[in-house]
């Protein structure tokens, strides 16, 4: 259940627009990507998640990747814009995963900008951490 609510909670965080006005479990407010600790992450896909938000309204992604240091969340954007983009990670690949690493509840997560995957990169955030499919995505 625990599990269960951050990543309900980092689903909503994936986007300012989900974050506004929504409070994490604890009271904590869902963390906002922040410039001054983009990281880069490199490691295999362990699991992904599909998380639901606003009653079905839409659907995101978080995958969790293992590198040597160990495991960490990153939370992807939603399934629509990932469709339009021709992105299918499978647990297993090799990514690169370039983003925001912000605490929320106690644990890492990475806000992520963007994700190298089999030869392809796919764009999340603009250079200011703004998501980009709220403006319809760069393709």
């Amino acid at each position: 259940m625990k599990t269960l609510i951050l990543l309900s909670a980092l689903a909503m965080a994936t986007g300012t627009a989900f974050a506004q006005g929504m409070q994490g479990r604890g009271g904590q407010r869902p963390p906002r990507y922040d410039q001054s600790t983009v990281t880069t992450v490199s490691g295999t896909i362990q699991s992904i998640d599909t998380l639901s938000g606003r009653g079905g309204m839409f659907h995101l992604i978080q995958i969790v990747v293992k590198d040597s240091a160990g495991s960490i969340n990153a939370s992807v954007g939603p399934t629509s814009y990932l469709d339009d983009q021709k992105v299918a990670f499978k647990v297993g690949d090799t990514v690169e995963v370039t983003g925001s690493k912000v605490q929320f509840n106690g644990n890492d997560v990475i806000l992520s900008a963007q994700i190298k995957d089999n030869g392809k990169t796919v764009v999340l955030r603009d250079e200011n951490g703004r998501p980009v499919w709220f403006r319809g995505g760069t393709r």
